[in-house]
């Protein structure tokens, strides 16, 4: 049922949510006790050594301060902070206190003296800074909830559709690609369909962020399945086997193998185990839509038990399967005080959850679960109360520990992504938080201007910065998944007219982007509206189920434009890859022993055998329509 209301903000009580500040009021009794126990060295007296080392429990390097070397605590802080940062980018919780302690010991074995004046700044400067910081967001919470109180009376006035389940049996839109969709689609068919152990093309930087080769090979899957969805759903082939390829290149050790460090560095374990554990959202989440996507279109080899072997050894091996990773994700949604579960050891990032949500979405819609609907309310608290700023702006991660964020972690291309990836879940965030960001957008000559933000000229796939495409890019999606065509097209227009292109063998990409980023580019092309929502929650019409299909055409001579079948008939568009060329296809869940009418192809008729499948032959040069018809 489609509804058309106003969307509010939430109205906040406190300047943290009450799940955050019981979280960072036990971080901070904790270090209250670390404070004292660093000040009373000086209160008994202890001697210089035992100064300096209670000097530096209080503050990482203090006890350099006190013992009059402040260049090397200056250095020592440096340390103290790159290791912090170290922890958020890899999860390695072990190294700021390695560093912390480390600096402790090394302050306490070479002083000699220490001074009242570094001693007393020393065991000051932390209390100061916290208190200060607090100071500073309580400052800006009450800026962001007069901000937040403003956009509400725009809000109050702003009606918003959230559709409803589109009718299946009515069909869904089928578009025809363009020679340079195709073109575009060609760079990540020819990444998926190389040999499974070869990666070439592909970026290699790291295996912990977002450059690496996981998050590739989500992105090029979730880009293959939305053209096969809205482009080619009568067409299984080669294209299938791309994402069969994408999914399976996702289970060696090189790609998921990373788990095995961050838990031990993270959480003092060693269990390479990548599945059945309380984080690694990064995989589960991501994994699992996946395989929900390829599902809804093509066959559930990957829901069979062990269909998912994630192989450590030749003599060790995690099998799972789609519905493992469900149940792992609901597990942790379930048991979550945020709801939202980490990635890397300790740390939530909200976009990661929604595809978590997705794959519940999907697996409940595959498999008659009702994991997301368990889930659901109390994952929508999570992001209303402790993972929404009173501004509007989502907070991109946190600190499940600590209950800490940072302001650069919720840019606009942060909030663009995460608005398209909970369309299919939570809609109404996802409208709310597209309006608020539309409303900072600029179209301008027919390019869209976004916003000047930290990191919006960040590549995320390559950690370049300079260029806003990526910004770019998933403007695009979101705009297209909520149906506001124009900046959708602005964006598209502003990356077509600027952004110089690279080919190679027939296919395309942004030459000065990542592959992470034209794999979301192919994503946001062959999106439409509500195209990300239909297809994970709502699935095909059973006419794209059970109707006849294209299971075989030659890559890359065939390009497949348009693929649709009524459940009796099958039409194509066909173009030529490699030149005017003489080839057969395969068509497949014919009605077994029935004459089929062809148009377009050598012969005027064919006889499907008794399995349901013909061969067509057909000369083709040019755009080439083919379609079999039931005599």
């Amino acid at each position: 049922m489609t509804t058309t209301t106003a969307i509010l903000l939430p109205t906040p009580q406190k300047a943290f949510g009450p799940v955050t500040a019981r979280r960072m009021g036990r971080a901070a009794s904790v270090y209250l006790v670390i404070w004292v126990l660093g000040l009373l060295p000086t209160l008994l007296d202890a001697g210089p050594g035992w100064t300096a080392t209670g000097a530096s429990v209080a503050l990482p390097g203090g006890g350099f301060l006190a013992a009059g070397h402040p260049w090397i605590a200056v250095v020592v802080l440096g340390a103290f902070v790159l290791s912090l940062v170290t922890w958020w980018f890899v999860g390695a919780t072990v190294l700021p206190p390695i560093v912390w302690l480390g600096a402790a010991a090394l302050a306490g074995a070479q002083a000699d003296a220490v001074s009242d004046s570094g001693r007393l700044v020393a065991l000051a400067a932390a209390p100061v800074l916290l208190a200060l910081s607090v100071a500073v967001h309580v400052v800006r919470h009450r800026a962001q909830v007069r901000a937040g109180e403003a956009a509400n009376a725009r809000l109050a006035t702003t009606d918003m559709t959230v559709g409803g389940p589109p009718d299946l049996d009515a069909g869904l839109p089928v578009v025809e690609s363009s020679a340079e969709d195709l073109a575009r689609l060609r760079y990540g068919l020819d990444l998926a369909l190389q040999p499974l152990e070869s990666f070439e093309g592909f970026t290699h930087l790291d295996q912990y962020r977002e450059a690496a080769l996981r998050y590739q090979l989500n992105a090029l899957s979730y880009g293959l399945s939305m053209a096969q969805y809205t482009r080619t759903p009568a067409f299984t082939g080669y294209l299938a086997e791309a994402q069969r390829n994408a999914i399976e290149k996702m289970l060696q050790r090189k790609v998921w193998g990373y788990w095995a460090r961050e838990n031990l560095w993270g959480n003092l374990r060693w269990d390479p185990e990548p599945v059945e554990n309380d984080e690694n959202i990064m995989l589960t989440g991501y994994h699992g839509l996946m395989v929900g996507m390829y599902e809804t279109l093509n066959d559930d080899r990957y829901s069979r038990p062990g269909g998912l072997p994630y192989r450590w050894s030749a003599t060790r091996t995690y099998d799972h399967d789609l519905g493992t990773l469900a149940a792992s994700i609901h597990r942790n949604m379930a048991g979550s005080d945020y709801a939202l579960f980490p990635c890397e050891p300790n740390w939530v990032y909200t976009v990661c959850n929604t595809f978590g949500l997705n794959t519940l979405i999907s697996h409940d819609r595959l498999h008659g679960t009702t994991y997301a609907a368990d889930v659901h309310d109390h994952l929508v608290r999570g992001y209303e109360t402790e993972f929404l700023r009173p501004d509007g702006k989502i907070v991109g991660v946190r600190a499940r520990h600590l209950g800490l964020s940072w302001n650069f972690w919720a840019s606009p291309s942060v909030q663009t992504t995460t608005a398209y990836w909970m369309h299919a879940g939570m809609p109404e965030l996802s409208l709310r938080t597209w309006y608020l960001l539309r409303e900072r957008l600029t179209i301008r000559d027919g390019q869209l201007q976004l916003p000047s933000f930290l990191t919006s000229g960040l590549d995320p796939g390559n950690y370049l910065m300079g260029r806003d495409t990526f910004g770019q890019i998933v403007t695009m999606m979101a705009a297209r998944e909520v149906g506001d065509e124009e900046y959708a097209l602005a964006a598209e227009r502003t990356i077509d007219e600027r952004e110089p292109v690279a080919e190679q063998d027939g296919a395309r990409r942004l030459a000065d982007s990542s592959g992470l980023a034209n794999h979301y580019a192919n994503l946001g092309r062959f999106g439409r509206r509500d195209g990300l929502r239909d297809l994970v929650a709502h699935g095909a019409p059973s006419a794209w189920l059970t109707g006849p299909v294209l299971a075989e055409a030659a890559y890359p001579e065939v390009l497949v434009a348009r693929a649709v079948t009524d459940g009796h008939a099958l039409d194509l568009v066909l173009l030529p890859g490699k030149g005017a060329v003489r080839t057969t296809l395969a068509v497949e869940r014919l009605v077994p022993g029935r004459t089929y009418v062809v148009s377009g192809g050598l012969e005027t008729s064919t006889i499907a055998d008794d399995q349901g499948r013909a061969l067509v032959g057909v000369d083709l040069g040019a755009r080439l329509e083919v379609s079999l018809r039931p005599s």
